[in-house]
């Protein structure tokens, strides 16, 4: 699940497979985690300061390790 994925200060970067949306390239942390989401803070790019969330979804796993910093 989540946990096991992501801890609170993870850094992400980059396109993240399109996660986050087909135009997001914009960097940001971990401030909250849980079995079923991660919660992020932008720390660039034209939404900085703005959260958003991350659903699990099967297949995560092996995707979440080329999006760290």
């Amino acid at each position: 699940m989540m946990t096991k994925l992501f801890s609170i200060g993870d850094r992400i970067t980059g396109f993240c497979n399109g996660y986050f949306g087909r135009e997001d390239y914009d960097s940001k942390i971990c401030i909250m985690v849980n079995d079923k989401y991660a919660v992020f803070q932008y720390t660039d790019g034209e939404w900085v300061g703005y959260g958003t969330i991350l659903n699990y979804k099967e297949g995560l796993e092996n995707l979440v390790n080329d999006w760290k910093i």
